[in-house]
């Protein structure tokens, strides 16, 4: 059959790494062929589809993708599918592929309306990307890469973090690809999940160890399968063998009452057993986790934990848990907050690193963010082990690890339970849970039951900066209804805008103060909720009020430092009905509107939208990982973290170690964003709209009344501002 995809001798090393991530790789991929590509952490296998799909450049060698009877030469669904969604809704995201492909509104409109449905989307159209599932948002990840309709389609273990069900759906999806002739390349640890294949790829060290079709590598050997990492040479059963005898288990050092469905049940945490908790993506099990471990806050007394035991927890991102500069640096940053120093501390940490295979000797002097992803997390991990405390938690701890490296860390929670630790693990497969002791199964979603095991009691400091965190990465309410919402994003910006002119141009207390009043029309009509605007003036009202003393201490007038209170009150206004009534695909539009007259002279205009879009974008996401970073930390720092909580010093200081790994993931969640837009064909071509936002000749008049406004207001201020 004729090639879809060559690969010649395709060479490429990371920056700064002193070995080859591809060596030499060469193969061809047929039109309509399903390829599976499997290998161990770091054998190169998402080097290979990045190279393909174009998002690396080949340090030697050649790629070449034929893109006939496709709109675009490949697609790729990443590994994470958090870091693929690019847009504000479902929809949105979906049609953002095509937009850059330059597709007629027709034609993309079928095609989004297609790909969600393939998806089980449609009903989901409108829905915001943040209060998506992890389910939805795998799901999202292969519709926009469907509507792009590729030549190729590139799947870079799309499964890592899904449950059952959404692996099934997947799997599923792609079986229905096949078969209408999709051309697929699937990276993948999962054996069963390559025997769908119709092809089966093997990397190892960064070149090709097996390529055959799938009857011929269903015959390959145990042995050579073991050397390639794809089994685990019996470690399952390692594990099995140190399960103790049901009912069996140590003090209860936890306890928590939750109600699943219509049933509600109690759970002990006690010392010597390992608890699994599975759901469905969105059931709450990473929640349910936090909960145990104090870093949610339970408001009707649901969760109690012994005031002695002491509780550490491993969070799904290893990277947001890493702080120093070196591997055995950053195991010992728990078990240093906890006073242990000296050999003592060697030894801890010594232990801890061996017991995850990371071997001490061989690690001890690594670079933190030099390790593989496999390797990070067994790192993540270690500085779990060595603090040594009574209940240790691991949230979803094998995620994207290859078979071997999942069966270390089954092992682990085996050696925990049988060294008297209470172990309490979230996972999405279901031959993990034979390990446990007991299984919570959260179905589709929890609730904390009503009867309370201990009183209400109030939320921590760390609980109540948690929160504020986790709010700021998802977005308030959608707003309300309203003939501010309707108008377009040309009139939004001017909305905002003349308001913002005529503060600038107000000369005085008594202009402003009109000023002020009449902003407030637009507010009310955009029926924006008066607690929420109260509340954000508020948050920034002190600083307000800081500057105007200093203003005041610099030049005494209390009538200029009233003047300046004003003036920002007048620019807050419009800027909060601004952020409140438009999204960020408005954002986007309304300044390419804006700036539309610039293309006459080539300036770059839908770059600059995109950037601005972007910022908006990343905001949220930035809340997001400054939470995950503030739970490694406040988790690892132990008693420090609750002493430090008494005092403000000490808070801030305990609060230095989060800047290092949050610059990091920054710059990290950039890269990922970046190729996320880079993958579905930004800049390749013009681009269309998705949505039609054209201005209504009602809005042409209110935009003329509200310059008319702005010009009559100036002139009126500054004359009576004149007068003697």
């Amino acid at each position: 059959m004729e090639p879809r995809v060559r690969v010649d001798r395709l060479s490429y090393r990371y920056p700064g790494s002193g070995r080859l991530a591809l060596d030499a790789v060469s193969l061809s991929v047929a039109r309509g062929e399903y390829l599976a590509v499997l290998g161990r952490n770091g054998s190169g296998k998402s080097t290979l589809v990045r190279c393909i799909a174009g998002l690396l450049d080949p340090t030697d060698g050649t790629v070449a993708v034929e893109r006939e009877g496709g709109a675009a030469p490949s697609g790729l669904v990443f590994q994470f599918p958090a870091d693929q969604l690019v847009a504000e809704t479902v929809e949105l995201d979906a049609a953002f592929g095509p937009e850059n492909l330059g597709i007629a509104r027709p034609e993309m409109r079928a095609r989004v309306s297609g790909s969600l449905a393939r998806a089980g989307l449609s009903g989901r159209a409108s829905a915001r990307v943040d209060r998506l599932s992890a389910g939805e948002r795998q799901r999202l990840a292969l519709a926009g890469v469907y509507a792009l309709d590729p030549a190729v389609f590139l799947l870079d273990e799309p499964n890592s973090m899904s449950g059952e069900r959404e692996r099934a759906a997947t799997l599923d999806y792609l079986d229905d690809l096949a078969r209408s002739g999709g051309t697929i390349i699937h990276v993948t640890h999962d054996l069963d999940e390559a025997r769908r294949a119709s092809r089966v790829v093997v990397m190892e060290n960064g070149r090709v160890a097996f390529d055959g079709a799938r009857p011929e590598f269903d015959g390959v050997s145990r042995v050579d399968l073991s050397r390639w990492g794809l089994v685990s040479g019996g470690s399952d059963a390692d594990a099995e063998s140190r399960r103790p005898r049901p009912g069996s288990g140590g003090n209860v050092v936890a306890r928590a009452r939750i109600r699943v469905g219509g049933d509600e049940r109690e759970v002990e945490l006690r010392s010597g057993r390992a608890i699994a908790v599975t759901g469905e993506s969105g059931s709450g099990k990473t929640v349910f986790l936090e909960m145990i471990a104090g870093l949610r806050f339970s408001p009707e007394g649901a969760v109690e934990r012994d005031a002695s035991a002491t509780v550490a927890m491993a969070v799904q991102e290893s990277e947001s848990a890493l702080f120093a500069e070196f591997v055995s640096d950053d195991v010992a940053y728990g078990p240093r907050n906890e006073g242990l120093s000296g050999s003592a501390l060697v030894d801890r940490v010594r232990f801890a690193m061996d017991l995850v295979g990371l071997p001490f000797g061989d690690f001890a002097e690594r670079r933190t963010f030099s390790l593989s992803g496999g390797e990070r997390r067994k790192a993540a991990l270690a500085g779990i082990v060595a603090m040594e405390t009574d209940i240790v938690i691991l949230d979803e701890p094998t995620a994207a690890l290859d078979p071997v490296s999942r069966a270390q860390v089954l092992r682990l929670i085996g050696d925990l339970r049988s060294r008297g630790k209470c172990v309490v693990f979230a996972t999405g497969r279901s031959d993990e849970l034979s390990i446990a002791d007991e299984v919570v199964d959260l179905g589709s979603g929890f609730s904390l039951a009503g009867t309370s095991l201990v009183a209400p009691s109030r939320p921590t400091p760390e609980q109540r900066s948690l929160e504020r965190l986790r709010a700021g990465a998802v977005r308030a309410d959608d707003p309300p209804a309203s003939p501010v919402l309707r108008l377009s994003p040309s009139l939004k910006y001017l909305l905002a805008a003349a308001p913002i002119a005529a503060s600038l141009l107000a000369p005085g207390w008594a202009s402003l103060s009109a000023l002020a009043a009449l902003e407030l029309i637009p507010v009310a009509v955009a029926r924006f909720p008066a607690r929420r605007l109260v509340r954000g003036l508020l948050s920034v009202l002190p600083w307000i009020l800081a500057f105007a003393a200093l203003q005041y201490w610099l030049w005494p007038d209390l009538g200029n430092a009233a003047i300046f209170v004003l003036r920002f009150l007048t620019l807050y206004l419009p800027l909060s009905l601004f952020v409140f009534s438009t999204d960020h695909t408005e954002i986007v539009y309304g300044i390419e509107d804006a700036l539309r007259p610039l293309r006459a002279v080539r300036a770059p205009v839908g770059d600059f939208a995109l950037v601005v879009g972007v910022v908006f974008r990343f905001i949220p996401l930035l809340y997001g990982e400054a939470a995950r970073i503030s739970v490694a930390r406040i988790v690892r720092q132990g008693r420090a973290a609750r002493r430090a909580a008494r005092n403000p010093v000490a808070r801030a200081l305990a609060a230095v170690p989060l800047f290092v790994p949050l610059v990091i993931r920054t710059l990290v969640r950039a890269e990922r964003l970046a190729e996320a837009i880079a993958a579905r064909y930004y800049g390749t071509g013009k681009r269309t709209r998705y949505l039609d936002r054209p201005v209504r000749p009602a809005e042409i008049a209110l935009a003329v009344f509200l310059v008319a406004s702005v010009v009559a207001f100036a002139f009126v201020s500054r004359s009576v501002g004149a007068l003697p």
